[in-house]
């Protein structure tokens, strides 16, 4: 056998060979998205009535992330009692459209990530997939990075929320609805301190979702990149030809992480659409309120929230459009 085909044998090889898991690749992005029932793991367990399947088993962490589903729905029904019969077309109901806009989105965000994580989909599909050493470097490095970011952008969110809810009068009492809008209250600070324990649910139902689902797309780009480099070698080393054998593997191994990226797909393609719809309905919105409504934005606080939502908005479109775009590009390369 000759040096050539020692050193294809051992590309081949290398494209084919995967070490360690996604999960743990994934590890700090997917703590921190347990802490708010983002994600979770069921167990399984061999059933006796049916020989060889398996059953998964309910956990602590399984009814956290049912409880704070339920939270969020709770608090989308809650929220549509913003309005009242004396709203007029204007600024105060473009936000408060806005505002519910925001709150179904991470709803149905949250929704999505805990039906994957109940099925165990998820999982499954991070257990199986196997990294080799320099893509498992890549993907650990920005799941550190953007849980990073993540959890700043939380603290600034909630420092947003605390300043609005107690050390204003009353300028994010709307967020307390029904109360102080249609049920009056001398002393909104029990209410206030609810409402700002859930806008963390809320900020990372909106955020986390989106870091992962970008990650993901990152990650998977870097394998297709990886196949398509070992591809053009072989064209490189053979004069333009590639032996059957080889293209058939390349192949193969394309069509491996293709049915892995379909499967994350399936799991994830709710959230990804909420949060398209979501922000591009906020975003328009924001614009029209710069437009139309730009004299009536002059207190400090105003500017600089509004600044903040749409610096928020206009990166979590271009994320979640990017990563589908990255996707798509880097399926289509070796099709």
């Amino acid at each position: 056998m000759s040096s050539e085909s020692v050193t294809m044998d051992a590309d081949i090889e290398v494209v084919r060979r995967r070490e360690t898991p996604l999960t743990d690749c994934l590890r700090p992005l997917l703590a921190s998205m347990k802490l708010f029932g983002l994600y979770f793991v069921r167990q399984t367990e061999a059933a006796d009535i049916i020989p060889g399947r398996k059953w998964r088993r309910c956990n602590a962490w399984m009814i956290y992330g049912m409880f704070v589903v339920a939270l969020l729905w709770i608090n989308v029904v809650r929220i549509f009692s913003i309005f009242t019969p004396e709203d007029k077309f204007g600024l105060d109901i473009l936000t408060k459209t806005m505002t519910v806009i925001w709150v179904i989105q991470c709803a149905i965000s949250q929704t999505a990530f805990y039906a994957s994580s109940h099925r165990g989909t998820l999982q499954d599909v991070f257990m199986r997939k196997k990294l080799s050493d320099d893509c498992a470097r890549y993907v650990r490095r920005m799941a550190i990075v953007y849980t990073t970011v993540t959890w700043l952008i939380i603290v600034v969110s909630s420092a947003f929320y605390m300043y609005g809810l107690f050390f204003t009068e009353g300028f994010m009492n709307i967020m307390l609805t029904p109360l102080d809008i249609h049920v009056p209250i001398e002393n909104p600070l029990v209410p206030s301190i609810f409402m700002y324990l859930l806008t963390f649910y809320l900020v990372a139902a909106h955020i986390f979702p989106q870091a992962m689902t970008f990650l993901l797309a990152m990650a998977f780009r870097q394998q297709f990149t990886r196949l398509t480099k070992a591809l053009e070698c072989r064209l490189d080393s053979q004069g333009g030809r590639v032996e059957d054998v080889e293209f058939e593997s390349i192949r193969h191994e394309h069509k491996k992480i293709s049915v892995t990226l379909g499967n994350i797909d399936g799991c994830l393609m709710f959230s990804n659409a909420a949060a398209f719809c979501g922000q591009l309905a906020c975003f328009i919105i924001l614009l029209y309120k710069i437009i139309f409504f730009h004299v009536l934005i002059s207190d400090a606080l105003d500017i600089t929230i509004f600044v903040f939502w749409m610096v928020l908005v206009t990166l979590g479109l271009i994320f979640t459009t990017a990563g589908g775009i990255i996707i798509n590009e880097s399926v289509s390369a070796l099709d």
